[in-house]
């Protein structure tokens, strides 16, 4: 079988694959059902950023295994940020042929900026800057703009076919300015890029994608470049999205090639070839030779006597030659330890100024074993935002602090958590909040419901409430009879039952409310 014939076979399968992944993906986050993530869950679950976070090592060495074999399949399969970047990327060139203002070049890999960015991801996720992670993530990149931008437009298009139908509509989630905003500034950056030049987003700026790259360097499979049979026609890079082809060399860097397979199918002469296998000229045009250097320059002879037989041997002391970039990055790695430990604590001062400024702790989704660990694992992506039922789950701002924005946070203000719900923590796949059963979602406390007696209507204004109590589903909260002299009853907290579930917040008719829940440390 022809080699592009078996291109092409790999490029439609490879293209079903993405466009099926994406699909799912976009399901997971847009569905106001549950029918799609019941099925599609798993598929964040092998998101390969949420998984590091996870410390889901069996996934993360999975996916640096298939690199190690395939190449960057994940980029070109399974990660939906990067099919949306070949969409928008095909969009301006459907139709166009080798020759117009569209095509592609190839580009010296942009190293300095990958290793840049990856580094302060990195150091963000030491230091606990989410905020810094979570916009350089390319899963909840994706997860953002699918639940703040495509929820709301498709739960508008729902509503107008059931008006058509007289089925009833469903409840549009729409989400924080904050997160909306940024969705929408991220998203159109990253299809931008595309649009103009590819991949360059994945290949210059994307951490996991710069992680696969040090991998996919060293693929056992690979495209090759016969160059007995190249013609230099150049279709090849001008189809080359990740502008990786270097046809003055005839090499592929494998480290930012995505394994599209668009190269293998356009190439006229059956020049390009998927294989483990490395072309060999027929005619060799570079010979080994001897090492041109002086002895003299490569070393010094000594001389030493040889105790065991009186003779005298000669010795070749070799002087290694110091590579000046690794000094460099190993003196910046060394000067960046004080100021690494010295970020740290400012971190954390900002962290309780915001605490101090707010007046009390922000209240997490359940399943949150330490708040520090949720903070520092969750990538904010929206999915357990997305499927909340009773939309208690919003975008933070400032609650945890401006360094950990856009993470799930409760507003008790406009809904309260079902008792028996435990839907975000079998949902979440950066391990950020651990999966809970109905019978451990009732005894997770996430907070505890303060009264404030001055603010009760039952209490002031002598009227029979009591709305605190009655909601409250765990029997914490009762009326005290025996209250101040001339006013009337106010609810008591019993700690010991209350799971801060905010039901009582919630229908408190108080303005400020008389009860509200704060969070645990």
């Amino acid at each position: 079988m022809k080699n592009g014939v078996t291109g092409r076979l790999l490029r439609c399968v490879r293209i079903m694959a993405a466009v099926m992944t994406f699909s799912l993906m976009t399901g997971l986050f847009v569905d106001y059902g549950m029918s799609v993530p019941a099925m599609a869950s798993w598929l964040s679950d092998i998101q390969l950023f949420p998984a590091a976070m996870a410390f889901a090592f069996a996934t993360f060495v999975s996916w640096l295994i298939v690199t190690l074999i395939f190449g960057r399949l994940y980029c070109s399969v399974a990660c939906p940020l990067g099919v949306f970047q070949d969409i928008c990327a095909r969009l301006p060139r459907i139709g166009k042929r080798s020759g117009s203002k569209w095509d592609y070049h190839y580009s010296p890999p942009k190293a300095a900026l990958r290793n840049m960015t990856l580094f302060v991801v990195v150091l963000s996720i030491l230091l606990g800057i989410s905020a810094v992670t979570s916009l350089l993530d390319p899963y909840s990149i994706f997860g953002r703009f699918s639940v703040y931008v495509i929820k709301p437009v498709w739960g508008w298009i729902l509503n107008q076919w059931s008006a058509l139908n007289d089925t009833p509509p469903v409840r549009i989630a729409v989400g924080s300015m904050l997160g909306t905003g940024i969705a929408v500034v991220t998203m159109s950056f990253v299809g931008a890029m595309a649009f103009f030049n590819g991949r360059t987003f994945c290949n210059s700026v994307c951490p996991v994608g710069t992680t696969l790259g040090f991998v996919s360097r060293y693929s056992i499979f690979r495209i090759d470049i016969n160059t007995d049979k190249c013609v230099q026609c150049r279709h090849c890079e001008h189809l080359c999205k990740a502008s990786c082809i270097d046809l003055l060399s005839h090499v592929v860097d494998t480290s930012r090639c995505v394994v599209c397979f668009d190269c293998i199918t356009d190439c006229p002469n059956d020049a390009i070839h998927y294989t483990y296998n490395r072309h060999q000229l027929s005619i060799p045009l570079m010979q080994r030779v001897r090492n041109p250097i002086p002895d003299s320059a490569a070393g010094v002879h000594t001389g030493h006597l040889d105790v065991s037989d009186g003779k005298q041997v000669e010795e070749r002391i070799s002087f290694d030659k110091i590579d000046r970039r690794r000094f460099l990055a190993f003196g910046a790695v060394v000067a960046a330890a004080p100021v690494v430990s010295r970020a740290s604590d400012v971190v954390k001062t900002i962290d309780k100024a915001e605490y101090s400024r707010a007046g009390r702790l922000a209240v997490t989704p359940p399943g949150v074993h330490r708040r520090k660990e949720f903070l520092d694992r969750c990538t904010a992506c929206g999915l357990c935002i997305s499927h909340c039922p009773q939309r208690v789950l919003k975008a933070s701002f400032d609650e945890y602090g401006l360094l950990r924005a856009l993470h799930p946070v409760k507003d008790y203000d406009a809904s309260w958590c079902v008792y028996d719900c435990t839907r975000c923590t079998e949902l979440c796949p950066s391990g950020a909040l651990n999966p809970l059963t109905v019978v451990e979602k009732h005894r997770s406390r996430v907070g505890i419901a303060k009264v404030n007696v001055l603010m009760c209507l039952s209490n002031s204004e002598g009227i029979n409430c009591g709305a605190c109590s009655r909601r409250c589903p765990t029997g914490a909260i009762s009326m005290n009879k025996n209250g101040i002299s001339g006013h009337g009853p106010f609810p008591v907290v019993d700690h010991d039952k209350c799971i801060g579930c905010g039901a009582c917040q919630y229908v408190c008719p108080a303005r400020p409310k008389a009860i509200i829940v704060n969070g645990l440390v």
